[in-house]
Parts: structure tokens; sequence; C-alpha cells
């Protein structure tokens, strides 16, 4: 990340009293895209994974290991269409398994298979790493602080 960049736009951001929230926005962004670039490279290079099936894993490994097509693509971040796809590569790498829904017949869930939830743990652990390389400088207090900001924020997106 160029830090020559990021002052220049720090700098003409306090220019404008308009664009102030920018200043909150842009270091956001910037981190996640670094987070998430960091994360995928780990992923394809170690697992041969995408972001989107690993969402889809710990999905499953949060909610109980068993959700609705629906349910999976509401917790996600991508289009029906992409979701079809996501499962069927990830049933063929034998990560899950669909089952009959006992609820309706016509219709069937996905399960976290013990395969893909290992997957799902051992990713986890590995983002936890990364993560604590970048939050590790804050200390416990603004950890707090900014998780209890964040939450709040969260409430306004939708």
């Amino acid at each position: 990340m160029n830090k020559n960049y990021i002052k220049n736009c720090y700098e003409n951001i306090e220019t404008n009293p308009k664009y102030k929230t920018f200043g909150i926005s842009l270091p956001l962004t910037l981190i996640y895209k670094s987070m998430f670039n960091k994360h995928e490279n780990i992923m394809k290079v170690n697992y041969g994974i995408t972001h989107s099936e690993i969402d889809v894993l710990v999905s499953l490994y949060f909610n109980g290991y068993i959700q609705s097509p629906t349910e999976l693509y509401e917790s996600t971040i991508f289009s029906s269409g992409g979701m079809t796809k996501v499962l069927k590569k990830l049933e063929e790498n034998k990560y899950i398994s669909r089952i009959a829904d006992k609820k309706d017949k016509r219709s069937m869930l996905v399960q976290l298979e013990e395969k893909g939830a290992k997957l799902a743990v051992e990713l986890l652990d590995v983002f936890a790493t990364e993560n604590n390389k970048v939050y590790g400088i804050l200390s416990e207090e603004e950890k707090r602080i900014l998780k209890t900001l964040l939450k709040k924020l969260l409430t306004a997106v939708e």
C-alpha cells in the first residue's frame, strides 16, 4: 500500500468538509482490500478454493451444518446463479452434500460434510492469524471500541 498516496488522500479530503467521511471509508476499504487479497491468495495457492466457496462452508459451519440454498444465498454476497455454481463445485469436491428437506420433499438442503468442516476450521485459523497481524497493533481497549463502532455502523448498512 502506497503510504504517500494515503497521505495525499487524507490531506485532500480534509480540505473539503463535504468529503470528511471519506477519511473513515478510505481506510476501511483499503484494509478490506488488503486482507481480502491476502486471504484470496492463501486460499487459491494452498487450498485451491475461492472466497465464495469458503463463505458457503463457513456459513454452514456456523449455522448448524445444514441450510437451504436460499439461506446460503441470503448469508453470502453473490447471486443465486453464482450460488448454484459454487454449490456444484463444493459438492464435486465432497465438501458438501445435498439432502432431502424433510419438511418439503421437493426441496434439497445443503449439508456440510466432515471434509468441508475441517477445511472451514483450518482456514478460519489461518485467517485469524493473518487478521491478528493487522489488528495486533491495537490495544484490547481499542479493539473493543472499534468493534462497538463497527457494529453500530453495520446497523446503517442494508
